[in-house]
């Protein structure tokens, strides 16, 4: 009885999820679809993926939309369960009004910088370099969220190193005026804005 009861019940959930009749709030999603990766809060625990919890609604939706309109490769990942999952099912899986609410959701959490060890002379440097380079779309060491792209202050080493390959390599897309400013960078300027990066300002 209980048993047909909850199957009861199970089909009663699914078929208002399909007509839209109950819709999933942000935390919701992010719980379901997002946790696994960038951790409770959008704080990831993983060096290799980005913390995303603190970053502005825009920012949140812009970072979505360049997998789903294909400007940026999704890079598979295991979790913990041994099952794979990648940033291209995320946002295949989602609607416009679902990527709405958990951009919401995301946008109101605190972003909370990783402490990480740094070369201070180094981060002086590459803060220096951001100022003329990046600043105007990531002002103050990209810590601010409402400059509506992600915060680069306090984020994973691991992360940022490797974004700045692929950006160099040509396999993640940039917009056309960082572009311009991003080849004017040479190796040892990258290597310094990351060593300021994840300084969180603290250099």
């Amino acid at each position: 009885m209980a048993d047909r009861l909850y199957a009861r019940l199970t089909l009663i959930v699914a078929t208002c999820l399909a007509s839209g009749l109950y819709a999933e709030t942000g935390e919701q999603i992010a719980d379901r679809l997002c946790a696994g990766c960038h951790g409770e809060f959008g704080r990831s625990e993983t060096r290799g993926i980005p913390s995303i919890g603190g970053f502005s609604e825009y920012a949140i939706i812009d970072l979505l939309d360049t997998y789903r309109h294909g400007f940026r490769k999704a890079r598979t990942v295991t979790l913990d369960d041994g099952s794979e999952n990648d940033m291209q099912q995320v946002t295949d899986a989602l609607s416009v009004e679902e990527i709405e609410a958990v951009a919401f959701y995301y946008s109101e959490q605190e972003w909370r910088p990783h402490p990480q060890p740094f070369d201070a002379e180094l981060a002086r440097r590459g803060a220096a370099i951001h100022s003329r380079k990046c600043g105007k779309c990531h002002p103050k060491g990209g810590s601010v969220a409402d400059a509506d792209h992600a915060l680069l202050a306090g984020q994973w080493r691991d992360y940022l190193a490797r974004e700045l390959r692929n950006f160099t390599s040509g396999e993640r897309r940039m917009a056309d005026k960082m572009k311009k400013n991003f080849d004017t960078l040479s190796e040892a300027d990258k290597d310094a804005l990351l060593e300021l990066w994840v300084s969180a300002g603290k250099y």
